[in-house]
């Protein structure tokens, strides 16, 4: 029952966005990456040309035709600004329009100078030193993974994307309460980390939902064998 309504409860949310909110192409941001995404699911589920419509209309005001992502800052070393590779690379399949490749190729360029924790995790952020949080594995994990999928020729890249989700868990894991925290700093010196583990105190829902998302969208990405090949 619930499958037979989902179409109509989405497309009444996603038609109530619109008019409210208008066209979301004001800045380079995550969140407007899941709008997209809803919105890329709708199309493909109800053929509704509308929906398609508003994230090529949206990405076109912020891809140049050289590739240029209009308020993209690679040298801030976030990874936030890498979940809308995911829409690059689905409006590339939709168009074939070379633009949109050459935008998710600077995007992926960024993981090559990612810093990264001792163990081999990305940082979350530059100005987040020796932190990785739930959050990024969300941002970061799939597209790496969707990115090598189309066009990788690193054999060492889909392993490096699982081994993101993996050592987050490992980091992040409360084995009291059986939930990720939010974060882990490595140096133990953030004023939210523990002293002794470095994990963050609280386990955030939302930050929760980001990893499990990031889980659901990795594994549909990964080859059959990944178990195999560790």
């Amino acid at each position: 029952m619930l499958r037979e309504v989902l179409p109509e409860i989405g497309c009444r949310m996603a038609d109530c966005l619109m008019i409210r909110e208008g066209l979301l192409d004001r800045q380079w941001s995550y969140d407007y990456s899941v709008v997209w995404r809803g919105m890329a699911m709708l199309f493909e589920r109800t053929g509704d040309r509308r929906y398609f419509d508003y994230i090529y209309q949206a990405l076109d005001h912020m891809i140049a035709p050289d590739g240029t992502p209009a308020g993209y800052n690679a040298a801030e070393q976030n990874l936030d600004y890498l979940c809308i590779g995911k829409d690059l690379i689905w409006l590339w399949q939709q168009t074939g329009e070379d633009r949109f490749r050459l935008a998710a190729a600077m995007l992926r360029k960024q993981l090559e100078t990612q810093p990264r924790t001792s163990d081999g995790g990305f940082w979350h952020k530059q100005i987040y030193p020796f932190q990785m949080w739930l959050d990024g594995q969300h941002m970061a994990v799939p597209f790496y993974l969707a990115w090598e999928k189309e066009w990788g020729e690193d054999e060492n890249a889909v392993k490096d994307a699982a081994r993101q989700l993996i050592l987050a868990w490992q980091h992040t894991l409360n084995p009291e309460t059986g939930l990720p925290c939010h974060g882990w700093d490595e140096r133990k010196q953030q004023i939210w980390a523990d002293p002794e583990t470095g994990r963050a105190a609280h386990a955030w829902g939302r930050a929760v939902g980001w990893y499990m998302t990031a889980l659901a969208d990795s594994l549909e990405l990964m080859p059959p064998d990944m178990e195999e090949t560790g």
